[in-house]
């Protein structure tokens, strides 16, 4: 099994097919992680193991966090390219039919596959749209990175056909997050970022985002966005814990600057997605 294109292990052994009654498949009872991997290295890697575990405590999934360690240090020795992401999926593993989730034993999925940065993306920003799909509100799971992931399949599907990289997802009218990255913007020199408390991902480099801009002083606010104040904006970027920090140009007719906030946070986390 050389390279480290389609390297997956299940429950700790190289497989390629999970069972017909996997819940993670049946219903989308899971969560996961993907990590970017550099050089070998995963990306903060104890970051997304704690959400995994905490998410998986809030689900009662079980979830054996030392397991999961030897899985990804086995793969991460296996991996041959500069760029890499490293997927981890904990599903509650295998029961009779029927919704209710009897206690099981969870099942472990990780696996690896080569990535290509986007430098341009980085450098010269992207533009968006305001997807047409709608995200649910559900706050049992907001925050969480769960394995029910059709609305984003949805959006997904619906960008590639308008010919954009990434759009942005609203709940009744107010910017949650991008398809697959969280968003900022800066008002009036405040960096701003959407509530989650009904729905949406709570990203690890959305928390990093977080505690730098604190830390170099930028005053930042966790807080509702509609449409109106994103058009106020002077800067928008969204992110993720992959791709890293991409400035936006335009949203929809909405055009924007790549703004020193922006660049300055870029700077602050350059050498973690960039040789």
């Amino acid at each position: 099994m050389a390279g480290a294109l389609g390297l997956t292990l299940i429950n700790g052994q190289f497989q390629e097919h999970i069972s017909a009654d996997n819940r993670g498949l049946a219903y989308g009872d899971g969560l996961f992680e993907t990590i970017l991997v550099r050089d070998s290295r995963p990306l903060w890697l104890e970051d997304h193991l704690r959400r995994l575990v905490e998410a998986a405590k809030q689900l009662t999934i079980p979830c054996d966090l030392a397991k999961l360690k030897q899985d990804c240090a086995l793969l991460l020795t296996r991996i041959d390219h500069p760029f890499a992401v490293l997927k981890i999926v904990l599903t509650r593993g295998y029961v009779s039919r029927g919704y209710t989730p009897h206690h099981a034993p969870s099942e472990r999925i990780v696996s690896v596959s080569i990535y290509t940065q986007n430098r341009m993306a980085w450098e010269q920003g992207v533009n968006l749209a305001l997807c047409q799909i709608q995200l649910s509100e559900q706050r049992h799971l907001a925050g969480l990175k769960h394995l029910n992931r059709l609305e984003q399949v949805l959006a997904a599907e619906e960008l590639a056909r308008r010919g954009y990289q990434e759009g942005l997802m609203m709940q009744r009218g107010l910017i949650i997050e991008g398809s697959r990255s969280n968003v900022f913007c800066v008002v009036d020199g405040v960096l701003l970022t959407p509530s989650l408390s009904q729905c949406g991902v709570r990203g690890i480099m959305r928390q990093h985002i977080i505690k730098h801009a604190t830390k170099l002083g930028i005053d930042t606010s966790v807080r509702d966005i509609g449409v109106s104040l994103l058009q106020r904006a002077d800067e928008v970027f969204i992110c993720n814990s992959v791709f890293g920090l991409w400035p936006v140009k335009k949203i929809e007719c909405m055009h924007k600057s790549i703004g020193p906030i922006s660049r300055l946070l870029q700077r602050e986390f350059d050498t973690y997605f960039y040789v």
